[in-house]
């Protein structure tokens, strides 16, 4: 026994023997919590355990229990085999301790995977060269000089290729923008769709991809509208007549802003007198928002909703003088609306007589109004009576702030009647379902014919009173539909089916 102890191979076979056993156990129970409590650590220990492991007691039982010679193929397999399983080891290593268990706002943490990759390979390519040097014997020399020259051939060939994966690394490393950003490059706009070492994709609004090189996204400026905030500043201008009061026009300005959904009330929208030409003066409005991508809608929607709300106020457009009289008719609208025709057959006002009308007609305005516009708003006493004559308006009943009841209000129809009788503020909003144009009542006019006229008087609380059964109707519809779509309901004159409590139409 003695003897055997004194051989450097029994010792190396029995060392192997235990040592591979009691490691084989503490890996194994190691890798078990490890992988229990998801450590980013459990890999590591698995591929030490299942391929360092095994090839380290191969290469040492080769070499020292069988003693083969260490320029033999077999043994240099072996040894280039456990060089590979190190570096696999180290890399799973470096990658859990550098970029996996970084801290957040950190350089590791925003690395891009290209730029670990890059890393990777790099330490591959320099355990590669330490085997063939160490393990191979091969004289590297000749093999580096090789290599130089052919990279640089390389790169002369593949310098925009290059170009780009460097202009790619540096901007997932700084990341200007992710995707789903919306981003301007140079006259450009879209949503950033992709990003890749490469290229850049992005879908602009008309739904075509734009594939910007990383080299030109280096030396273009990159404006993105998502980032730090997507709260943005659109700035509209518009240019309105001499004779109109700069306060005036401003007002109009901001109250058509406030009524858009896409326009924020926070800031609030702000409208600046900003030069005096010598036939107009210049304004600007800056709307706040928060959602870039509907730039174009927005600009359409409140321009459009800024020419019917100047028609209403009377606020002239800078035209040349051969085309103010125009203007002029067109925003009287008596020469081309039929006010006395529309007032005869408006509901609740056919029992009027022809002096009546005429009185009516002459007090009368014509008002356009753009679809989603407001007529009569909820909560507010109405200043005048309109008269719908052309196109249709929505009524909405909303109590609790939860839309209840809507009906559809067709020509002939009369809006603000709650005015009328208490000069309580209205119940429901009244907004336009397409282009919608009216006749505009003066109330005091409208009130006196109440009071001077019975048969007129009860047709209007005839007509409130149908308004009031319409709209439980619509109610009980509403709720049988379980606020689905809703579902747009003439009125017209029809019978109420119960006695209301109280006429509180609009």
């Amino acid at each position: 026994m003695s003897d055997l102890l004194q051989l450097e191979w029994f010792v190396w076979g029995i060392g192997l023997i235990l040592s591979f056993q009691i490691l084989v156990v503490v890996l194994g129970e190691l890798l078990y919590r490890a992988d229990r409590r998801e450590l980013p650590i459990a890999p590591i220990l698995r591929a030490a355990r299942n391929t360092v492991l095994p090839l380290l007691v191969i290469y040492i039982f080769v070499v020292k229990v069988l003693v083969e010679p260490d320029d033999t193929i077999a043994v240099r397999a072996i040894t280039t085999a456990l060089w590979i399983s190190v570096l696999y080891t180290g890399l799973l290593l470096m990658n859990a301790l550098v970029f996996q268990q970084a801290p957040e706002g950190t350089w590791r943490h925003s690395a891009p995977s290209l730029f670990q990759d890059l890393l990777r390979m790099l330490l591959v390519a320099i355990g590669a060269a330490i085997v063939l040097a160490v393990v191979w014997e091969q004289n590297l020399g000749g093999l580096i000089a090789a290599l130089g020259v052919g990279s640089i051939v390389l790169a002369l060939a593949l310098q925009e290729t290059l170009g780009n994966l460097m202009a790619g690394i540096a901007l997932l490393f700084e990341k200007p923008f992710s995707i789903g950003d919306w981003i301007e490059v140079g006259d450009e706009q879209g949503e950033v769709v992709e990003v890749n070492w490469r290229s850049v994709h992005v879908r602009t609004r008309e739904r075509n991809l734009l594939v910007f090189p990383n080299s030109v996204m280096g030396r273009e400026t990159i404006v993105n509208y998502a980032r730090p905030s997507p709260l943005q500043t659109l700035r509209l201008s518009f240019a309105f007549s001499l004779e109109d009061p700069p306060n005036r026009v401003k007002k109009v300005l901001r109250e058509v802003a406030e009524e858009m959904e896409l326009v924020l009330d926070d800031p609030p929208p702000q409208a600046l007198s900003r030069e005096v030409l010598n036939d107009r003066i210049r304004y600007e409005t800056f709307l706040f928002i928060d959602q870039p991508r509907q730039i174009p809608q927005i600009v359409d929607e409140y321009t459009s909703k800024v020419w019917y709300a100047m028609q209403r106020a009377g606020i002239r457009l800078p035209l040349p003088t051969a085309y103010e009289i125009k203007v002029s008719e067109r925003a009287s609208g008596k020469s081309t609306v039929d006010v006395r025709g529309t007032l005869t057959t408006a509901l609740g006002f056919e029992v009027l007589d022809a002096a009546d009308i005429e009185r009516l007609a002459d007090s009368a305005e014509v008002q356009q109004f753009a679809h989603s516009e407001t007529i009569v708003a909820a909560g507010s006493v109405a200043e005048a009576i309109y008269v719908i004559e052309s196109g249709q308006a929505r009524a909405r009943w909303a109590p609790q702030g939860d839309v209840v009841a809507e009906l559809l209000l067709e020509p002939g129809e009369t809006v603000g009647l709650t005015s009328l009788s208490r000069h309580q503020p209205s119940k429901l909003h009244i907004d336009c379902h397409g282009d919608v144009s009216v006749l505009r009542l003066p109330r005091n006019t409208v009130e006196e014919l109440l009071q001077n006229n019975t048969r007129f008087a009860h047709e209007i609380a005839h007509l409130q009173t149908v308004r009031m059964d319409a709209l439980r109707r619509a109610r009980d519809e509403w709720d049988e539909a379980a606020k689905s779509e809703p579902v747009l309901l003439p009125i017209g004159m029809r019978k109420p089916q119960e006695e209301p409590e109280e006429a509180d139409g609009s």
